[in-house]
């Protein structure tokens, strides 16, 4: 009996993502490769052979670890305190519309300030240490976190409030297992676009005024006229970023095993 449902072969969704990704990378970096030395001067942007000869020197000293360990601990004491503080404020001023209203735009004002601005005001009151990279990380990874949380909160489905309602809950029964978990995909996405801009910050930081760092070790390359040094540092933390990146989806994924996918999905997992 033959079958008329055939199995189907070739590559899966995933593996042509992965496929189509390594292809893109490798395309330009050979045309990098390529034209640098040929079409473009060397001196401005390096060439990927010469960058990867210089990670590979990286590897194997000391110091940069300690300034790879330095930024890690900066990114992430900046990111904990401001996305905490985030969807703290955010829940409670969504708790109570009326103050949020009042607040609204003193924090709009506050997110307006250039961070680049306030960098040298938090380096006199912290110090060159690692608390005002820690403090300027958590301004810029706040705001994100906070906005989105409240818009999330306030944006739940009012059908759904509505059933609980008439069901008989009360309004912190429909706050926490309501509100809070509508909003849960919202405050996800806000934790994970801050996420590079906690680094961003412990980088503006560091580039400023500091003794260690990624941003530090940045800044001496670049002020050297270090094309190739400064490329391999930008490389680092583009990688860092992805790495953790991935492991953001991941946990939002976990979270929200309960919620329904939609019919179209795109896979950022790397």
């Amino acid at each position: 009996m033959t079958n008329d449902f055939p199995e189907k072969t070739g590559l899966s969704q995933r593996q042509k993502v992965l496929l189509g990704q390594f292809a893109t990378i490798f395309v330009i970096l050979g045309l990098w490769e390529y034209a640098a030395g040929r079409w473009i001067d060397v001196f401005f942007v390096s060439k990927p052979s010469l960058i990867c000869v210089k990670l590979w020197s990286e590897v194997f000293e000391a110091s940069f670890y300690n300034d790879l360990r330095v930024t890690s601990l900066e990114m992430f004491g900046g990111y904990a305190i401001g996305g905490f503080g985030g969807v703290i404020f955010g829940v409670l001023l969504a708790r109570w519309p009326v103050a949020a209203q009042i607040c609204d735009p003193i924090f709009v004002a506050l997110n307006s300030i250039p961070r680049i601005a306030l960098a040298p005001l938090l380096i006199i009151w912290f110090g060159i240490d690692m608390a005002s990279k820690i403090v300027l990380a958590a301004t810029l990874v706040f705001f994100l976190t906070f906005f989105n949380t409240l818009a999330g909160i306030l944006n739940v489905e009012a059908g759904l409030v509505n059933v609980a309602r008439v069901q008989g809950a009360s309004h912190w029964q429909i706050f926490t297992k309501v509100m809070l978990p509508g909003a849960t995909s919202w405050i996800m996405t806000g934790l994970r676009t801050a996420l590079p801009f906690a680094l961003i910050g412990v980088i503006v930081g560091e580039f400023l005024a500091a003794s260690e760092g990624l941003g530090y070790r940045l800044n001496q390359y670049s002020t050297t006229y270090n094309t190739t040094g400064t490329m391999a540092m930008l490389i680092v933390m583009m990688a860092l970023m992805m790495v953790l990146n991935n492991i953001m989806i991941r946990i939002e994924r976990r979270m929200l095993k309960w919620k329904p996918r939609s019919g179209y999905q795109i896979d950022t997992t790397y």
